[in-house]
């Protein structure tokens, strides 16, 4: 009776056992999990955008928000914007305040008529770069109208007439200073003339005193006596 009660405690032992070591390898196997998948949990993640995730726009968005559930760090953030055939049409650094990326959009940039993808890449809080995608559409927008340049209204007989009078004005009034000018240059020649003739008289008595010195000197050297030695 002795033995036939030892076995079954014996199998019931071991099964106790063999249970607590299966229990305990799952518990262990299930930690690890947890340690490992909490710094992936901790990223930062894209709640909201603006505009939306499928959005269809009537005009073009200023600007492409991004809210996400934490502060990221403003580490090298990018936003993307390309079109359907993927041209890239804008992209920048967004700026970081709080839990929120703003990239500005350039008005320049003509949006509309065509479904845009933004991708955009920041760096979480805990430093892991996170990045996703989301698009929109943009209605077609109206062309702009050409401005046309005024014409010029043609000149009236009265505005003629007042353009050309200042003109004629000017005429007289060079006409008017030449006049004064020309006879101050005949008063001045005319008083020249004077001169000039007073000029000519001194030469001439110059001339006619030399002449008569000269012959003086030669009829003295006439009259002198000769040597008889000579």
């Amino acid at each position: 009776m002795t033995l036939s009660l030892r076995r079954p405690l014996s199998a019931v032992t071991a099964l106790l056992a063999l249970l607590a070591t299966a229990a305990l390898t799952l518990g262990l196997t299930a930690t690890f999990t947890t340690l490992a998948a909490a710094p992936a949990s901790a990223h930062d993640r894209l709640l909201s955008s603006d505009p939306a995730d499928g959005a269809q726009l009537a005009t073009p968005p200023g600007a492409i928000t991004l809210t996400f559930n934490t502060e990221p760090l403003p580490v090298e953030p990018q936003v993307v914007v390309s079109d359907s055939a993927g041209t890239v049409v804008t992209q920048g650094a967004p700026t970081i305040d709080g839990s929120t990326a703003t990239l500005a959009l350039d008005p320049a940039v003509a949006l509309g008529g065509d479904t845009y993808t933004v991708a955009w890449r920041v760096v979480s809080s805990d430093g892991h770069p996170i990045e996703g995608t989301f698009a929109f559409t943009v209605a077609a927008q109206p062309e702009a109208p050409v401005s046309e340049e005024p014409t010029t209204d043609e000149a009236t007989p009265e505005e003629t007439a007042s353009e050309d009078a200042p003109a004629d004005a000017a005429e007289d009034t060079t006409s008017e200073s030449a006049t004064p000018a020309a006879t101050d240059a005949e008063d001045g020649g005319s008083s020249i003339v004077p001169v000039l003739v007073g000029l000519g008289a001194l030469v001439v008595a110059a001339a006619v005193v030399v002449v008569v010195v000269l012959r003086r000197r030669g009829a003295t050297g006439d009259d002198t006596p000769h040597d008889p030695e000579d």
